[in-house]
């Protein structure tokens, strides 16, 4: 009887009553087994939930059974699927445990005309809003213009009156008022003709005779010129203050007369610089031939020859930006089988630097021979700058001593690019340098000493920054990637042809322009066997 009245109860509610076990298996459910399916009751009892219900292959992904059997809350879950007639259904699910041999309830309640109704209103009120936000954007957008429009008018240099045919004033900017000199919220409330200080329309107004398209207004010892043109029925007023043009036509009369004499005075002025273009053509051809001899006396001091030593290979090349340069290479050759190899580099162009470059050469010839560390080599030439270089000018040198029977180097820099060393048991180009400041420049400085070992196939590349810094049309610097992938490259080659295929890289990489400094390069090879 108790059972009876279960069924009863439970199969007269509206929703949908479900009792499973932990595998998710059916023991009971109401007749209202007929939202999502037209089986009846005790057909499905014994059969998964999930299967029967949504037609699913494992269990569904929100499902709160899980959460239940591990003695967690349950939250009410959503359920969006198909009954067997393939209409849409929206059921919210409310789960509770039982207790009774891992029982669980589950009470599906349609919302579906709930979920469609809230979804309709939702988007209605969503199109309101997006309706709304239009509005205020075209309100702004509106007021945006208006301001716009306002900033326009008063940016223009000349005055603007917006008159309507009984002449009060629609619109004027800040420009009038200030011509006329009055206060502008006074003018806003007032007729056009009061503007000018009249008490009755103006005599020659378009209003009165259409044909009047310009006329003028004296206020104020101002000369006011006002274009006059009709829009509707409103008359635009576009005032102009004229009364310094008048003074400039007088003024530009006076200029012409004074610049006609001036021309004469210029005309007189030119043929005394034709006669002083040629004076000055004769002493440039003088300070060129100059220039020329000093190029060569400075060719002069460059090495003769190369090094003839066994077991190396050696090559130079040198060009100076202008006549005369500021580079210079050297090698001294030093007792018990030592050489002293240098690259520099003077700040500047033209004869100062040649001058500097020749002193320097003499000064590394004269107090450096045998003096087999490069650091104290550089010290002794840094003291002897300072005395003797007056100017603003100083020198970067890199000094390399070499023992040609061991093949040991050491090295200093006074500010100088680094050395590219190419290793050839490691197929790897090195920046090589040392810590020093510029020769000239200060006295007292330290100058740091580093050493390596030449092998065979190892190459000593040395240069000025003119190589490097070499530009192209795009300003674009040839830089050390470049150069050092050729050293790479050449690396088999003999020095010169190393030098050779690097300078024909830069002059295609510059498309011919003009090198702006100076440029040295000084290669020693350790050629194999040797």
């Amino acid at each position: 009887m108790e059972n009876i009245k279960f069924d009863e109860v439970i199969n007269n509610i509206e929703e949908l009553v479900l009792i499973v076990d932990k595998n998710y298996k059916i023991q009971y459910v109401n007749k209202q087994i007929k939202i999502l399916s037209d089986k009846k009751p005790e057909s499905v009892i014994g059969k998964k939930c999930y299967s029967t219900l949504f037609k699913r292959s494992e269990p569904c992904e929100n499902c709160q059974l899980s959460t239940l059997k591990n003695k967690c809350f349950a939250k009410d879950i959503v359920h969006d699927t198909l009954n067997f007639r393939g209409f849409r259904k929206i059921l919210r699910s409310r789960f509770e445990c039982l207790d009774e041999d891992n029982l669980f309830l589950e009470v599906l309640k349609d919302i579906t005309e709930e979920k469609v109704l809230v979804d309709k209103l939702t988007h209605q009120a969503k199109e309101l809003k997006a309706n709304n936000v239009i509005l205020s954007l075209k309100r702004q957008e509106v007021e945006r213009k208006h301001r716009f429009l306002t900033k326009v008018v008063n940016s223009i240099s000349d005055g603007l009156l917006v008159v309507e045919q009984d002449y009060k004033i629609d619109l004027l900017n800040y420009k009038i008022a200030d011509f006329v000199n009055k206060n502008y919220d006074s003018l806003k409330s007032g007729k056009c003709f009061q503007v000018y200080g009249f008490e009755e329309p103006c005599s020659d107004c378009p209003l009165k005779n259409p044909k009047v398209t310009k006329s003028v207004r004296e206020v104020n010892d101002r000369k006011l010129t006002v274009y006059f043109n009709k829009f509707e029925n409103y008359i635009v007023e576009s005032v102009r203050d004229t009364t310094k043009e008048i003074y400039l036509l007088d003024e530009i009369k006076r200029q012409q007369a004074e610049l006609k004499e001036k021309q004469y005075q210029m005309m007189k002025l030119n043929e005394d610089l034709l006669k002083m273009n040629e004076k000055l053509k004769k002493a440039q051809e003088i300070i060129n031939e100059e220039l020329r001899q000093v190029g060569e006396i400075q060719s002069s001091l460059l090495p003769d020859e190369l090094p003839q030593l066994e077991g190396y290979d050696f090559g130079a090349f040198y060009t100076p930006a202008e006549q005369a340069g500021g580079d210079y290479y050297d090698c001294i050759e030093m007792s018990n089988g030592y050489w002293g190899f240098t690259v520099a580099d003077v700040s500047g162009h033209g004869i100062p630097a040649a001058v500097i470059m020749a002193i320097t050469r003499a000064i590394m010839r004269s107090y450096t021979y045998d003096v087999i560390s490069a650091a104290e080599a550089l010290s002794m030439v840094n003291e002897i700058l300072c005395d003797n270089i007056y100017t603003n000018d100083f020198v970067t040198m890199f000094y390399l001593v070499m023992n040609s029977l061991t093949g040991e180097c050491n090295f200093a820099s006074a500010g100088h690019n680094p050395l590219l060393y190419f290793d050839k048991s490691e197929m790897v180009v090195r920046k090589i340098t040392a810590s020093g400041l510029f020769l000239g420049a200060f006295e007292e400085v330290d100058y740091e000493e580093g050493s390596f070992v030449m092998d065979s196939g190892d190459i000593a590349f040395m240069y000025t920054d003119g190589l490097v810094e070499a530009m192209n049309k795009s300003d674009e610097q040839y830089g050390y990637d470049l150069l050092i992938n050729k050293i790479i490259m050449f690396q088999n080659e003999k020095c010169s042809d190393i030098i050779n295929y690097i300078m024909e890289d830069v002059k295609e990489f510059t498309e011919g322009r003009p090198f702006e400094d100076d440029i040295t390069i000084f290669v020693i090879k350790k050629e194999s066997g040797g």
